[in-house]
Protein backbone atom coordinates (compact mmCIF):
# COMPACT_ATOMS: atom_id res chain seq x y z
CA UNK A 1 0.00 0.00 0.00
CA UNK A 2 2.97 2.39 0.91
CA UNK A 3 4.57 1.56 -2.26
CA UNK A 4 1.19 2.57 -4.42
CA UNK A 5 1.00 5.75 -2.50
CA UNK A 6 4.72 6.60 -3.05
CA UNK A 7 3.76 5.67 -6.61
CA UNK A 8 0.90 7.93 -7.09
CA UNK A 9 2.67 10.48 -5.62
CA UNK A 10 5.39 10.25 -7.91
CA UNK A 11 3.10 10.02 -10.76
CA UNK A 12 1.20 12.93 -9.89
CA UNK A 13 4.35 15.28 -9.28
CA UNK A 14 5.68 14.36 -12.72
CA UNK A 15 2.37 15.65 -14.22
CA UNK A 16 2.06 18.90 -12.58
CA UNK A 17 5.23 20.17 -12.21
CA UNK A 18 7.13 22.24 -14.87
CA UNK A 19 8.52 19.64 -16.85
CA UNK A 20 12.32 21.13 -16.82
CA UNK A 21 12.79 20.03 -12.97
CA UNK A 22 11.28 16.94 -13.79
CA UNK A 23 13.11 15.92 -16.49
CA UNK A 24 16.47 17.07 -14.43
CA UNK A 25 15.10 15.28 -11.42
CA UNK A 26 14.96 11.63 -13.77
CA UNK A 27 18.49 12.15 -15.36
CA UNK A 28 19.80 12.72 -11.97
CA UNK A 29 20.75 16.22 -12.52
CA UNK A 30 19.66 17.28 -9.26
CA UNK A 31 21.28 20.66 -8.84
CA UNK A 32 19.78 21.93 -12.24
CA UNK A 33 16.08 20.37 -10.74
CA UNK A 34 16.98 22.42 -7.43
CA UNK A 35 17.53 25.53 -9.38
CA UNK A 36 14.12 25.03 -11.27
CA UNK A 37 12.13 24.58 -8.34
CA UNK A 38 14.18 27.42 -6.70
CA UNK A 39 12.81 30.12 -8.82
CA UNK A 40 9.35 29.17 -9.16
CA UNK A 41 8.85 29.20 -5.57
CA UNK A 42 10.68 32.16 -4.80
CA UNK A 43 7.42 33.47 -7.50
CA UNK A 44 5.00 31.30 -5.88
CA UNK A 45 5.62 29.53 -2.67
CA UNK A 46 2.14 27.98 -2.76
CA UNK A 47 3.59 25.54 -5.70
CA UNK A 48 3.43 22.44 -3.46
CA UNK A 49 4.37 20.38 -6.86
CA UNK A 50 7.78 22.07 -6.61
CA UNK A 51 8.10 21.89 -2.85
CA UNK A 52 8.39 17.73 -3.59
CA UNK A 53 10.45 17.89 -6.85
CA UNK A 54 12.76 19.99 -4.40
CA UNK A 55 12.78 17.97 -1.56
CA UNK A 56 13.79 14.79 -3.41
CA UNK A 57 16.51 16.57 -5.63
CA UNK A 58 17.98 18.28 -2.37
CA UNK A 59 17.75 14.57 -0.57
CA UNK A 60 19.32 12.69 -3.58
CA UNK A 61 21.85 15.40 -3.97
CA UNK A 62 23.10 15.64 -0.62
CA UNK A 63 23.47 12.15 -0.33
CA UNK A 64 25.11 11.61 -3.45
CA UNK A 65 28.22 14.33 -2.39
CA UNK A 66 28.33 12.54 1.07
CA UNK A 67 28.42 9.25 -0.29
CA UNK A 68 31.45 10.10 -2.62
CA UNK A 69 33.47 12.04 0.04
CA UNK A 70 33.39 8.83 1.95
CA UNK A 71 34.38 6.75 -0.81
CA UNK A 72 37.56 9.34 -1.52
CA UNK A 73 38.96 9.20 1.64
CA UNK A 74 38.50 5.46 2.24
CA UNK A 75 40.39 5.01 -0.37
CA UNK A 76 43.26 6.41 1.44
CA UNK A 77 44.49 8.20 -2.01
CA UNK A 78 46.79 11.25 -1.98
CA UNK A 79 44.73 12.90 -5.15
CA UNK A 80 41.41 12.81 -3.61
CA UNK A 81 41.31 15.79 -2.13
CA UNK A 82 40.19 18.16 -5.16
CA UNK A 83 37.69 15.67 -5.85
CA UNK A 84 36.79 16.00 -2.05
CA UNK A 85 36.68 20.06 -2.31
CA UNK A 86 34.59 20.00 -5.21
CA UNK A 87 31.92 17.91 -2.84
CA UNK A 88 32.31 19.51 -0.26
CA UNK A 89 31.86 23.29 -2.20
CA UNK A 90 28.59 21.17 -3.74
CA UNK A 91 26.80 21.09 -0.30
CA UNK A 92 27.72 24.21 0.89
CA UNK A 93 26.94 26.05 -2.32
CA UNK A 94 23.49 23.66 -2.28
CA UNK A 95 22.40 24.64 1.49
CA UNK A 96 22.70 27.98 0.05
CA UNK A 97 20.25 27.97 -3.11
CA UNK A 98 17.72 26.37 -0.34
CA UNK A 99 18.56 28.67 2.56
CA UNK A 100 16.91 31.25 -0.13
CA UNK A 101 13.47 30.20 0.52
CA UNK A 102 13.40 30.60 4.03
CA UNK A 103 11.63 33.61 3.97
CA UNK A 104 8.67 31.87 1.74
CA UNK A 105 8.64 28.47 2.93
CA UNK A 106 9.33 26.20 6.14
CA UNK A 107 12.24 24.50 5.36
CA UNK A 108 11.65 21.30 7.19
CA UNK A 109 8.92 20.61 4.44
CA UNK A 110 12.33 19.49 2.53
CA UNK A 111 14.60 17.97 5.25
CA UNK A 112 16.58 21.03 5.05
CA UNK A 113 19.24 20.63 7.95
CA UNK A 114 22.16 23.30 8.11
CA UNK A 115 25.87 22.02 7.86
CA UNK A 116 28.63 24.34 8.73
CA UNK A 117 31.23 22.89 5.96
CA UNK A 118 33.45 25.72 6.28
CA UNK A 119 36.30 23.37 8.29
CA UNK A 120 36.18 20.85 5.52
CA UNK A 121 36.36 23.03 2.74
CA UNK A 122 39.74 24.33 4.25
CA UNK A 123 41.00 21.30 5.41
CA UNK A 124 40.11 19.97 1.57
CA UNK A 125 41.77 22.84 -0.03
CA UNK A 126 45.03 22.95 1.48
CA UNK A 127 45.52 19.13 1.18
CA UNK A 128 44.74 19.25 -2.64
CA UNK A 129 46.97 22.34 -2.79
CA UNK A 130 49.61 20.26 -0.70
CA UNK A 131 49.40 17.20 -3.50
CA UNK A 132 49.85 19.48 -5.99
CA UNK A 133 52.71 21.35 -4.73
CA UNK A 134 54.07 17.93 -3.89
CA UNK A 135 53.21 16.17 -6.99
CA UNK A 136 54.47 18.76 -9.00
CA UNK A 137 57.61 19.17 -7.96
CA UNK A 138 58.58 14.89 -7.66
CA UNK A 139 57.63 15.08 -11.64
CA UNK A 140 59.81 17.91 -12.21
CA UNK A 141 62.92 16.10 -10.90
CA UNK A 142 61.96 13.32 -13.08
CA UNK A 143 63.58 15.90 -16.38
CA UNK A 144 61.15 14.63 -18.80
CA UNK A 145 58.94 17.45 -21.02
CA UNK A 146 55.61 15.11 -20.39
CA UNK A 147 55.76 14.93 -16.83
CA UNK A 148 56.42 18.33 -16.72
CA UNK A 149 53.48 19.52 -18.76
CA UNK A 150 51.60 17.10 -16.59
CA UNK A 151 53.50 19.69 -13.63
CA UNK A 152 52.28 22.42 -15.40
CA UNK A 153 48.90 21.69 -15.50
CA UNK A 154 48.56 20.81 -11.55
CA UNK A 155 50.20 24.17 -10.53
CA UNK A 156 47.76 26.22 -12.63
CA UNK A 157 45.48 23.91 -10.65
CA UNK A 158 46.85 24.84 -7.46
CA UNK A 159 47.06 28.54 -8.26
CA UNK A 160 43.32 28.51 -8.61
CA UNK A 161 43.57 27.10 -5.30
CA UNK A 162 46.04 29.46 -3.75
CA UNK A 163 47.39 32.61 -6.11
CA UNK A 164 50.21 33.05 -4.34
CA UNK A 165 51.69 29.61 -2.72
CA UNK A 166 54.98 29.37 -2.29
CA UNK A 167 57.29 29.33 -5.19
CA UNK A 168 54.75 28.02 -7.09
CA UNK A 169 55.30 30.90 -10.01
CA UNK A 170 59.09 29.85 -10.41
CA UNK A 171 57.56 25.79 -10.54
CA UNK A 172 55.55 26.97 -13.34
CA UNK A 173 58.22 28.60 -15.33
CA UNK A 174 60.75 25.56 -14.50
CA UNK A 175 57.67 23.35 -15.96
CA UNK A 176 56.57 25.52 -19.20
CA UNK A 177 60.79 25.91 -20.29
CA UNK A 178 60.87 21.84 -19.30
CA UNK A 179 58.18 21.24 -21.46
CA UNK A 180 58.34 23.00 -24.27
CA UNK A 181 59.61 21.03 -27.77
CA UNK A 182 62.21 23.89 -29.01
CA UNK A 183 62.12 23.34 -33.05
CA UNK A 184 64.46 25.54 -35.34
CA UNK A 185 63.91 26.62 -38.62
CA UNK A 186 66.25 27.63 -40.93
CA UNK A 187 67.18 27.76 -44.50
CA UNK A 188 69.87 25.39 -46.36
CA UNK A 189 70.89 26.67 -49.94
CA UNK A 190 71.86 23.67 -52.11
CA UNK A 191 71.12 26.07 -54.87
CA UNK A 192 74.50 26.67 -56.09
CA UNK A 193 72.82 29.69 -57.05
CA UNK A 194 73.16 33.08 -54.72
CA UNK A 195 70.16 34.10 -52.49
CA UNK A 196 69.70 37.45 -51.16
CA UNK A 197 70.58 38.52 -48.15
CA UNK A 198 66.66 39.39 -47.72
CA UNK A 199 65.39 35.88 -48.18
CA UNK A 200 66.37 34.08 -45.35
CA UNK A 201 65.02 36.98 -43.31
CA UNK A 202 61.96 37.22 -44.80
CA UNK A 203 61.38 33.08 -45.11
CA UNK A 204 61.95 32.69 -41.71
CA UNK A 205 60.52 35.82 -39.68
CA UNK A 206 57.45 35.54 -41.45
CA UNK A 207 56.73 31.83 -41.44
CA UNK A 208 57.46 31.23 -37.77
CA UNK A 209 55.85 34.19 -36.57
CA UNK A 210 52.55 32.15 -36.32
CA UNK A 211 54.11 28.40 -35.70
CA UNK A 212 54.22 28.88 -32.18
CA UNK A 213 51.67 26.93 -29.92
CA UNK A 214 50.91 25.27 -26.72
CA UNK A 215 54.22 23.31 -25.73
CA UNK A 216 55.85 23.47 -29.56
CA UNK A 217 58.54 26.77 -29.56
CA UNK A 218 59.90 28.04 -32.97
CA UNK A 219 62.72 30.03 -33.51
CA UNK A 220 64.22 31.26 -36.58
CA UNK A 221 67.75 32.56 -35.23
CA UNK A 222 69.53 29.39 -33.14
CA UNK A 223 70.35 30.44 -28.99
CA UNK A 224 73.57 30.18 -28.61
CA UNK A 225 74.77 26.85 -26.69
CA UNK A 226 70.81 26.14 -26.57
CA UNK A 227 69.32 22.62 -27.05
CA UNK A 228 67.06 22.29 -29.99
CA UNK A 229 64.61 18.97 -30.26
CA UNK A 230 64.05 19.16 -34.00
CA UNK A 231 65.20 21.43 -36.99
CA UNK A 232 63.15 22.44 -39.94
CA UNK A 233 65.15 22.86 -43.04
CA UNK A 234 64.01 24.66 -46.05
CA UNK A 235 66.10 23.11 -48.25
CA UNK A 236 66.68 25.11 -51.22
CA UNK A 237 67.92 22.73 -54.30
CA UNK A 238 66.73 25.01 -57.61
CA UNK A 239 66.48 28.64 -58.28
CA UNK A 240 65.60 29.13 -61.84
CA UNK A 241 65.39 32.44 -63.38
CA UNK A 242 64.75 32.76 -66.95
CA UNK A 243 65.92 34.89 -69.76
CA UNK A 244 64.10 38.84 -70.24
CA UNK A 245 62.40 37.92 -73.49
CA UNK A 246 60.54 40.02 -75.92
CA UNK A 247 58.27 38.09 -77.99
CA UNK A 248 56.46 40.19 -80.37
CA UNK A 249 53.09 39.20 -82.65
CA UNK A 250 52.09 41.10 -85.50
CA UNK A 251 48.81 40.79 -86.44
CA UNK A 252 46.08 42.83 -88.16
CA UNK A 253 42.44 43.41 -86.70
CA UNK A 254 39.52 44.30 -89.38
CA UNK A 255 36.18 45.92 -88.17
CA UNK A 256 32.79 46.71 -90.67
CA UNK A 257 31.13 50.26 -90.33
CA UNK A 258 28.35 52.07 -91.95
CA UNK A 259 29.39 54.03 -95.00
CA UNK A 260 26.35 56.56 -96.01
CA UNK A 261 23.36 54.47 -98.13
CA UNK A 262 22.50 53.40 -101.75
CA UNK A 263 18.95 52.55 -103.42
CA UNK A 264 18.41 49.47 -102.92
CA UNK A 265 17.56 48.14 -106.67
CA UNK A 266 15.63 45.23 -108.10
CA UNK A 267 16.95 42.30 -110.73
CA UNK A 268 16.87 44.94 -113.58
CA UNK A 269 18.25 47.49 -111.89
CA UNK A 270 15.77 49.55 -111.47
CA UNK A 271 14.98 51.24 -107.86
CA UNK A 272 12.75 49.34 -105.57
CA UNK A 273 9.79 51.01 -104.30
CA UNK A 274 8.48 50.15 -100.35
CA UNK A 275 4.22 49.92 -100.11
CA UNK A 276 3.93 53.78 -100.00
CA UNK A 277 5.53 54.45 -103.33
CA UNK A 278 8.88 55.76 -102.06
CA UNK A 279 12.33 54.55 -102.57
CA UNK A 280 14.33 52.08 -100.39
CA UNK A 281 17.52 53.27 -99.18
CA UNK A 282 19.75 50.75 -97.40
CA UNK A 283 23.31 51.15 -95.46
CA UNK A 284 26.49 50.76 -97.29
CA UNK A 285 28.94 49.26 -95.42
CA UNK A 286 32.90 49.16 -95.71
CA UNK A 287 35.63 47.25 -94.04
CA UNK A 288 38.81 49.24 -92.16
CA UNK A 289 42.19 47.63 -91.08
CA UNK A 290 44.59 48.66 -87.98
CA UNK A 291 48.10 46.64 -87.95
CA UNK A 292 49.03 46.04 -84.47
CA UNK A 293 52.86 45.15 -83.47
CA UNK A 294 52.18 43.61 -79.73
CA UNK A 295 55.41 43.17 -77.49
CA UNK A 296 55.23 40.64 -74.52
CA UNK A 297 58.17 40.89 -71.73
CA UNK A 298 57.74 37.91 -69.41
CA UNK A 299 60.61 36.74 -67.13
CA UNK A 300 60.02 33.86 -64.62
CA UNK A 301 61.67 32.36 -61.46
CA UNK A 302 61.23 29.11 -60.25
CA UNK A 303 62.08 28.34 -56.65
CA UNK A 304 62.37 24.46 -55.64
CA UNK A 305 63.47 22.41 -52.68
CA UNK A 306 62.27 20.26 -50.03
CA UNK A 307 61.15 20.97 -46.34
CA UNK A 308 62.66 18.26 -44.03
CA UNK A 309 62.09 17.89 -40.67
CA UNK A 310 64.91 16.38 -38.68
CA UNK A 311 64.82 14.94 -35.05
CA UNK A 312 68.15 16.59 -33.24
CA UNK A 313 67.92 13.29 -30.68
CA UNK A 314 68.43 10.60 -33.40
CA UNK A 315 69.84 13.36 -35.93
CA UNK A 316 66.91 11.54 -38.50
CA UNK A 317 64.95 12.71 -41.25
CA UNK A 318 61.49 12.18 -40.09
CA UNK A 319 59.46 14.13 -42.68
CA UNK A 320 60.32 15.89 -45.84
CA UNK A 321 57.44 17.30 -48.00
CA UNK A 322 58.79 19.24 -51.67
CA UNK A 323 58.34 23.00 -51.74
CA UNK A 324 57.82 25.13 -54.69
CA UNK A 325 57.17 28.86 -55.37
CA UNK A 326 56.78 29.99 -58.76
CA UNK A 327 56.98 33.94 -59.63
CA UNK A 328 56.09 35.26 -63.07
CA UNK A 329 56.46 38.99 -64.64
CA UNK A 330 54.62 40.12 -67.57
CA UNK A 331 54.29 43.01 -69.63
CA UNK A 332 52.78 43.66 -72.32
CA UNK A 333 52.65 46.91 -74.62
CA UNK A 334 52.00 47.65 -78.47
CA UNK A 335 52.00 50.00 -81.03
CA UNK A 336 49.34 50.51 -84.56
CA UNK A 337 48.92 52.10 -87.46
CA UNK A 338 46.07 52.06 -89.67
CA UNK A 339 42.36 52.96 -88.55
CA UNK A 340 42.20 52.65 -84.62
CA UNK A 341 38.62 52.46 -84.81
CA UNK A 342 38.98 48.93 -86.12
CA UNK A 343 41.11 47.77 -82.45
CA UNK A 344 39.08 45.53 -80.28
CA UNK A 345 39.04 47.20 -76.62
CA UNK A 346 40.99 45.09 -74.95
CA UNK A 347 43.72 45.28 -78.12
CA UNK A 348 43.24 49.27 -77.78
CA UNK A 349 43.78 49.18 -73.94
CA UNK A 350 47.96 47.77 -75.24
CA UNK A 351 48.58 51.37 -76.69
CA UNK A 352 48.43 52.85 -73.53
CA UNK A 353 51.19 50.62 -72.17
CA UNK A 354 55.09 51.07 -72.47
CA UNK A 355 57.90 49.01 -72.11
CA UNK A 356 59.28 47.68 -68.45
CA UNK A 357 61.94 47.38 -66.84
CA UNK A 358 62.63 44.11 -66.05
CA UNK A 359 63.00 43.39 -62.45
CA UNK A 360 66.05 42.65 -60.96
CA UNK A 361 66.83 38.47 -59.86
CA UNK A 362 67.09 39.34 -56.33
CA UNK A 363 63.48 41.05 -56.43
CA UNK A 364 61.97 37.78 -58.58
CA UNK A 365 64.04 35.19 -55.76
CA UNK A 366 61.88 37.86 -53.08
CA UNK A 367 58.75 37.67 -54.62
CA UNK A 368 58.91 33.79 -55.03
CA UNK A 369 60.40 33.84 -50.94
CA UNK A 370 56.95 35.60 -50.45
CA UNK A 371 54.99 32.39 -51.64
CA UNK A 372 57.34 29.91 -50.70
CA UNK A 373 56.60 31.02 -46.79
CA UNK A 374 53.20 30.13 -47.32
CA UNK A 375 53.85 26.84 -48.40
CA UNK A 376 56.26 25.96 -45.48
CA UNK A 377 53.68 27.45 -42.66
CA UNK A 378 50.95 25.29 -44.58
CA UNK A 379 53.22 22.54 -44.06
CA UNK A 380 54.34 22.95 -40.34
CA UNK A 381 50.93 23.02 -39.26
CA UNK A 382 49.86 20.07 -40.97
CA UNK A 383 52.79 18.09 -39.55
CA UNK A 384 52.42 19.50 -35.79
CA UNK A 385 51.99 15.95 -34.60
CA UNK A 386 55.44 14.94 -35.35
CA UNK A 387 57.17 17.86 -33.40
CA UNK A 388 55.96 16.54 -29.90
Amino acid sequence: MKKLLYYSLSVFILISCSKSSVKYLQIGDYDKAIDKSVKVLLKDPTKNEDIQVLSQAYKLGMQKDNEKIAQLKLSGQPDIWDKVLMSYTALQQRQEKVARLAQVINLDYIGYKYVNYNEEIANAKNKAAEYYYVHAKSLLDKKDKYSARTAYEELQRLKMLYPNYKDTDDLLKTAYNMGNTYVLFKILNNSRSILPAEFEDELCRTSVADLNQKWTIFDSRPVENFYYDYYIIANIKIIDISPENFNRNNYTETKQIADGWQYKLDAKGNVMKDTAGNDIKVPKYKNIRCSVSEVQQSKAVIVDGTLDFVNNATKQLIKSEPIRAEWFFKNIFATASGDFSALKPETAAKLNTTQLPFPPNGDMIMQAANILKNTCKEIVHRNSSLLK
